[in-house]
């Protein structure tokens, strides 16, 4: 080969070489972490793109999807080949992007998961910058629209368990947060058991189930007797054999406002209020939790809280759910009776996506990306 036509091939080489991507001009890649699913997409955008893992109908199987239990990892590897999966499923080279991760604890101050993702995803995916904001504030800033500020009560009813979280300008208070080991899953195997009683032998599709409960179960008003044969029915089938569920979509729901069944399940609860009044936490409900976390703040405080009661999560779906929790919460706390304000929308179980899309491309967030660089020297740039 002659020297000209030699230097026409490095030359033709250095034309096709990809240019190198400013990760500033591209949406960053959004991961919202669930213990029944995990959400991932594109900042600015309203829905993820794809959501892992795909749901399975065996219901004795779906606590084991996610390797997320609460705000604990359940199994490393599995969590680690499931980052893996979302890259490569979005199709896109991390040392070219920046990652916004959510982190599914609201509790700050320790949390291994975090060093686990910061970890594996400087180390082994390249990520060119990173940040770690917590689910609690991700959903209040999808709430912005509504409550137009960033101090609120978080009432997340999710898949393992609910957490009920005061945030005030935009600042968690770790130590007022009210968490109870009780959710979504636990609602859908106690709907599992009725049709077992009704004398289904079969494995339950869990998908049907979550179907059934989030479009047929409902909440009664507060202090109005049901009686069963007042109470809709609804006719099913799962493998050619039919059941019917009657007094069961509204006592399902319940299992919220159940004091004797509910308040086994508080994990953490603030003990007192702010003046030191004991809380009597075996007769605690959903409304009473909510009341009692606002009641251990400063009263100045708390009666901004109780103004952005924000719902999400799944088990915020059922029908009547909004309007027990208000009439209840007004009956017990009727201090607040004038002030209380709950808000909810159709898609809660989006509602942290749409605020992790919303807050990586705001301007003022573009300061809180951390660098490959500080992340070896140590340095965490945590933005809350």
């Amino acid at each position: 080969m002659s020297a000209n036509k030699s230097k026409k091939v490095e030359n033709l080489k250095t034309d096709i070489l990809p240019e190198k991507v400013d990760p500033s001009t591209v949406p960053p890649v959004i991961i919202v972490h669930g213990a029944g699913s995990t959400k991932i997409g594109f900042g600015g955008e309203q829905f993820p793109r794809f959501v892992f893992p795909r749901q399975n109908t065996i219901l004795s199987d779906r606590i084991k999807h996610f390797p997320l239990q609460g705000s604990y990892t359940t199994n490393e590897d599995w969590l680690k080949a499931y980052w893996q999966a979302m890259v490569m499923k979005l199709g896109v080279d991390l040392s070219e992007r920046r990652v916004l991760l959510s982190l599914p604890t609201a509790n700050l101050s320790e949390c291994p998961f975090r060093d686990l993702a910061q970890d594996f995803f400087y180390e082994d995916l390249q990520a060119n910058k990173l940040a770690f904001v917590s689910d609690p504030f991700l959903s209040l800033v999808g709430y912005i629209p509504k409550t137009k500020s960033l101090t609120g009560l978080i009432v997340d009813i999710g898949f393992s368990q609910i957490r009920i979280v005061p945030i005030y300008n935009s600042t968690i208070l770790e130590n007022k947060i009210a968490q109870i080991s009780f959710g979504g899953f636990d609602l859908t195997k106690t709907l599992g058991l009725w049709l077992q009683k009704k004398g289904y032998e079969g494995s339950l599709d869990a998908l049907f189930l979550r179907d059934l409960k989030e479009n047929f179960c409902f909440v009664r008003p507060f202090k109005k007797k049901i009686i069963e044969s007042e109470t809709e029915s609804f006719t099913y089938s799962i493998d050619k054999n039919n059941f019917q569920l009657t007094s069961e979509l509204w006592k399902l729901a319940e299992l919220f406002f159940f004091k004797d069944y509910f308040s086994k399940k508080v994990d953490i609860c603030p003990r007192s209020t702010f003046d030191g009044e004991r809380f009597p936490l075996n007769e605690i409900t959903l409304p009473k939790a909510i009341g009692f976390v606002a009641n251990s703040i400063d009263s100045e405080i708390s009666s901004k809280l109780v103004q952005n009661i924000c719902l999400t999560g799944g088990g915020t779906k059922f029908n009547g759910i909004y309007e027990r929790i208000l009439e209840e919460f007004k009956f017990n706390f009727p201090e607040y009776k004038s002030e209380v304000k709950i808000h909810t929308q159709p898609n809660n179980d989006l509602v942290q996506f749409e605020g992790a899309s919303k807050l990586s491309t705001l301007p003022s967030f573009q300061n809180h990306w951390q660098t490959a660089e500080k992340y070896d020297e140590g340095l965490i740039d945590l933005f809350l």
